[in-house]
């Protein structure tokens, strides 16, 4: 796990903690401010690495994030952060989830994953790679897949 997950499900739990109705991109800004101030430069290589690291991923974060009023779980095993659209009012089986990693995950991971916590498989996995700026998509249907990545 690089030292930026933790960074980002902050940012992320932060953001999803707020009302769907309440959720917005100065949502988004005030939890990167917030995990930014526990976030030490002393951490990164050198203030350029962090601020630009930052940079890279509020720009994602704007992007893909801000308007997004879905359910929340975390996938704890590897840290990653997923959002779910759920087929019930309960949201106990998500249809499809959004995982926001700046580690490797495995398609394979995030289906174990949610079959784990939700005791079967999404329709759809989303993985939005926040560092390398790109999103794998991984569409279930019965006991096959198809991957896409873009």
């Amino acid at each position: 796990m690089t030292l930026w997950q933790p960074f980002l499900n902050e940012v992320l739990t932060y953001h999803y903690s707020i009302s769907p109705p309440h959720r917005s991109s100065l949502t988004l800004l005030k939890g990167i401010e917030r995990a930014t101030s526990s976030f030490p430069i002393a951490s990164c290589d050198s203030p350029v690495t962090y601020y630009k690291t930052i940079a890279q991923m509020t720009d994602y974060l704007l992007r893909f994030v801000a308007n997004d009023q879905s359910f929340v779980h975390i996938l704890d095993a590897h840290d990653a952060f997923i959002t779910t659209s759920c087929t019930s009012d309960t949201c106990v089986v998500p249809s499809c989830m959004n995982v926001f990693v700046v580690d490797h995950i495995s398609l394979l991971d995030a289906l174990q994953q949610c079959e784990k916590h939700f005791g079967q498989k999404s329709n759809t996995i989303t993985i939005h790679h926040v560092m390398k700026n790109r999103l794998c998509y991984v569409t279930f249907t019965s006991e096959t897949y198809c991957e896409k990545t873009g």
